[in-house]
């Protein structure tokens, strides 16, 4: 039982970090791939989009890749759940050991506030944002302050999720400190 309860926390908690380290670190390599490319998009053809088209086309790459990272990541989240309150209960508790566990339940807690929060409220207002600046293009007085609203939830988007990143490591170095008790296995 213990193996598969270790299984189950590490291999959610594995793919729950990689999925937000992806996050971190693909978005800039996209855009900058994108934009060195230059292309135009024929259904976009706007005045006001003048050399943006790349932009638009990284923003939407980035944008199906987050939303599918999205789903991975509340499934790890919701699995690990489990398997974190089960560990409770395979790791050594006495001598005061029980910091490590409370520690790394408490970055729980606190990494599943943060992906609700980017994937319920600011990655919302990201694509609500996006969407309306793409739609006003001809309007410059009505898309570019969607364009900056876009911009302002975009970089928070960026740090809730860089932040997240930092929690999910700490559960990582944490985690790896658990002791088993003995005749757990």
């Amino acid at each position: 039982m213990h193996s598969l309860i270790d299984a189950i926390y590490w291999l959610t908690l594995a793919t729950w970090f990689g999925s937000v380290l992806f996050k971190c670190i693909a978005p800039p390599v996209i855009f900058k791939s994108i934009l060195q490319a230059d292309p135009t998009l024929p259904r976009v053809l706007s005045v006001n989009l003048d050399r943006q088209h790349s932009t638009l086309l990284a923003g939407q790459v980035v944008s199906d890749l987050v939303q599918m990272l999205f789903r991975i990541e509340v499934v790890c989240m919701i699995a690990f759940g489990p398997a974190l309150a089960a560990k409770w209960f395979i790791t050594e508790l006495s001598d005061g050991r029980i910091i490590l566990p409370a520690l790394v339940t408490t970055l729980y807690v606190l990494a599943v506030v943060f992906e609700l929060y980017a994937w319920r409220v600011v990655w919302p207002k990201v694509m609500a944002h996006r969407a309306k600046y793409i739609e006003f293009a001809d309007e410059p007085d009505v898309a570019n302050p969607e364009l900056d609203l876009f911009d302002r939830y975009s970089i928070e988007a960026s740090s809730v999720t860089r932040n997240m990143l930092f929690v999910l490591m700490g559960m990582v170095l944490f985690s790896a400190a658990l002791v088993p008790r003995l005749g757990s296995f």
